[in-house]
């Protein structure tokens, strides 16, 4: 049967070696740092992706020893602890049609040997007892420090390539239908590679020939030992964002010289271990959609017998499509869309995109940003919870099939239109309830409606009108410009109330906070300002407003009382903020000031020294936090017990706590 979708492209089934894909759309691998709830948990996330249409489901990190080549001390070789698990991921990908690879890796000197006490390796002897590298700000705490790295010798060079080859050999006897070979990121291969961390002056250090020398051994290696049909892919960096490091033409060359020994390519970029290179790897919503891209075209100039995959932030099957389509690269791979919305692929085979959860890119689900604190999705509450709640449902029905009593169906009110109310009756009306959503303006979307005009909340604004689409899609009675005040609600007579009535901008109590050409975060955004703006609070609201600014040519001026921007952001969001920072020089932070006055063409403060400084302004933005509308929902408790008080209006939230709490209030009716 011919597929009636509009993403042909998409879903054009790719031969890879002896191996056929039934489509382009590749699941790349997540490493959580071990945050998964449970090992059912872990096998539950691989198996989603395949259920969800993936063609092809990578299986990440998988050390090829259990000794000195680990991300993370939980993690494992094929032998090692997750053995079982890996088997059964292996069924669950080829139970749903899909096919299954094992990502082989070695983190050579960034090697976490917390458990076997080892000695990390590394193209060169070094301590690995700092806080920076090369000048450049280090993840922390991810290894043990003071930490000695041995230099690798011939012998050391031998043992790791038989320790590839080895796993790819076991790898295929476990059932994996290929082996991606993980040769970026600043792992061992890449740190060969790269000048930046390779400084050897023997045979394998120096011209850009040597530097791959070790490289291409490994994989002359595992390609002697799996024999001539057994697909390889590798994945590399393109682009490391040091100075000093590879090149997009180098890493092309590469390719183009190992394209007789492997099968497909799969293009990344970034370097681990460094927070602004990280950025790249897990790119938050700052950096560009597609990063990848132009790197994937240059391989894609040079590379002719091999298809090559793209991945970085690609969370549309519209961007997929095009990207497919000009010809910039032959596959998809796509990491955090899985987790937003496990049934990426189906949605989209069935022309369904506006279905399709999408990723906000905000790096919650990945453990290095979040200090090492399981957050999950911020837009799927279902992530690693799926178990759980599938468990819970099933309770429900075994109950009704023993007794023959359906559950109630209840009259929920969901007072707010903002991300919280519309999460709740969603997960409402998906429990078959009958919602009333209540919104007091003209239209659906709370505080996320300032992403219509800021090209920096792209990511949040396509969020946005998945939760207006899916809110419409149900049988949900929407009232706009209808304000729930409780005696409209007591005559209503609901089961169960919820408010979400969210929060307002907070102003601040400062001489000339009154005039006319000061605004607050929501209005700034609603308005043309002029050509000097200065913003007053560096969190993530303003900064992101002071880029759209910069964007637009105006001068901006952030005024911060802390000692950094974006505090409340996660690591990875303050690196690629640092990184936009670095691009737009119009873009003036001052930190630890205290502002004193607003006059009618400038700000004065105070500066970290104290000393008096002025900045000019033709409109001044207040960026100072919101206030919760706490005591205008409290007003509804008088009307029944339980009333659940969910997002800004308990309090200011992120928009993970927000979906989360209004995903659960409206679930667990």
């Amino acid at each position: 049967m011919i597929l009636n979708t509009r993403y042909q492209k998409l879903f054009t089934p790719i031969r890879v070696g002896n191996t056929i894909l039934k489509n382009r759309i590749i699941a790349a691998p997540i490493t959580s740092y071990a945050l998964e709830p449970s090992p059912a948990d872990k096998v539950e996330s691989i198996a989603a992706k395949a259920r969800g249409g993936a063609g092809l489901v990578i299986i990440g990190s998988i050390g090829v020893n259990d000794t000195d080549s680990l991300i993370y001390f939980e993690s494992s070789s094929l032998w090692g602890s997750e053995k079982k698990l890996f088997e059964e991921q292996i069924s669950m990908i080829h139970q749903y049609g899909a096919k299954a690879s094992a990502e082989l890796f070695h983190a050579g000197q960034f090697a976490d040997c917390r458990r076997t006490h080892a000695t990390p390796i590394g193209p060169c002897t070094m301590e690995r007892s700092f806080s920076e590298v090369n000048g450049y700000e280090r993840i922390e705490p991810d290894v043990v420090d003071e930490t000695h790295v041995r230099g690798m010798d011939k012998a050391d060079m031998e043992r790791i390539c038989a320790e590839f080859a080895a796993s790819a050999v076991e790898a295929r006897r476990m059932g994996f239908d290929m082996v991606m070979l993980h040769l970026g990121h600043g792992w061992l291969p890449a740190q060969f590679m790269s000048p930046f961390f390779n400084h050897r002056t023997d045979e394998y250090g120096g011209s850009f020939e040597n530097r791959i020398r070790f490289p291409k051994e490994i994989i002359q290696a595992v390609r002697k030992a799996v024999g001539p049909a057994y697909p390889i892919d590798i994945r590399i960096g393109a682009e490391e964002y040091v100075e000093g490091g590879l090149t997009p033409e180098e890493v092309a060359q590469f390719v183009c010289e190992v394209q007789d020994l492997i099968n497909m390519a799969h293009i990344s970029s970034g370097l681990d271990k460094l927070v602004h290179a990280t950025s790249y790897i897990e790119a938050p919503s700052l950096h560009p959609h597609q990063l990848n891209v132009p790197f994937a075209q240059i391989v894609k100039q040079k590379v002719t017998k091999i298809p090559v995959a793209v991945v970085g932030s690609i969370t549309t099957p519209d961007e997929a499509e095009q990207i497919l389509d000009e010809g910039s690269a032959d596959l998809v791979a796509l990491g955090r869309p899985f987790v937003a919305d496990p049934d990426w692929a189906n949605k989209a085979r069935d022309n369904r995109p506006e279905e399709i959860r999408t990723c906000i890119r905000c790096v919650s689900c990945y453990g290095v940003a979040t200090g090492g604190c399981s957050q999950g999705c911020a837009v799927n509450p279902r992530y690693e919870r799926e178990l759980r709640l599938q468990t819970e449902e099933a309770i429900q029905e075994r109950k009704v099939r023993t007794t023959g009593r359906v559950p109630e169906k209840k009259k929920i009110a969901v007072i707010g239109g903002g991300p919280a109310g519309m999460s709740a009756a969603i997960a409402a009306a998906e429990r078959g309830h009958e919602v009333i959503l209540f919104e007091k303006t003209d239209k659906l979307g709370g505080l996320l409606n300032i992403s219509e005009t800021d090209s920096h909340k792209l990511d949040m604004r396509n969020f946005r009108n998945y939760l207006i689409t899916m809110t419409r899609k149900l049988p949900i009675d929407i009232r706009l410009n209808c304000e729930a005040r409780p005696e409209l609600l007591r005559e209503l007579d609901p089961d169960e109330i919820i408010c979400a009535l969210g929060s307002y901008p907070r102003g601040l109590k400062l001489p000339g906070a009154d005039l006319p050409h000061v605004k607050n975060i929501v209005e700034a955004h609603s308005i043309p300002l002029g050509g000097h703006v200065v913003i007053i609070g560096g969190g993530l609201s303003g900064c992101e407003l002071a880029l759209s600014l910069a964007d637009e040519g105006k001068e901006v001026t952030i005024l911060e009382m802390m000692d950094r921007l974006a505090a409340a952001g996660n690591l990875l969001y303050r690196g690629a903020l640092s990184e936009q920072l670095k691009k737009r020089p119009q873009i003036h932070v001052c930190l630890g000031v205290r502002t004193q006055e607003i006059t009618e063409n400038a700000v004065r403060y105070l500066d970290r020294d104290g000393k008096e400084c002025s900045a000019q302004a033709d409109n001044v933005v207040l960026c100072v936090g919101l206030t919760p509308r706490f005591e205008e929902a409290a007003a509804f408790t008088e009307l029944m017990y339980d009333v659940r008080i969910i997002g800004d209006c308990a309090a200011p939230r992120r928009i993970n706590e927000a979906v989360h709490e209004g995903y659960f209030a409206g679930y667990y009716i």
